[in-house]
């Protein structure tokens, strides 16, 4: 069963998001280039957006 308050940061939730995307554009790459490339470049801007958050921290 699942929890319902589960108490993730936004880095944890934009990490499995982008973990998710990956997995789903590696499978659809052999039947659906388009697509595939759709969702790597939804992963790439969250990888993008972690990077900055990571930046961010260690300048702080």
């Amino acid at each position: 069963m699942f929890r319902i308050s589960e108490n993730k940061t936004k880095e944890e939730r934009l990490c499995e998001k982008y973990s998710r995307l990956m997995e789903r554009s590696y499978k659809l790459a052999l039947t659906d280039k388009s697509k595939s490339d759709q969702l790597n470049q939804r992963a790439r801007n969250i990888l993008e957006e972690l990077q900055k958050m990571d930046s961010q921290r260690i300048d702080s």
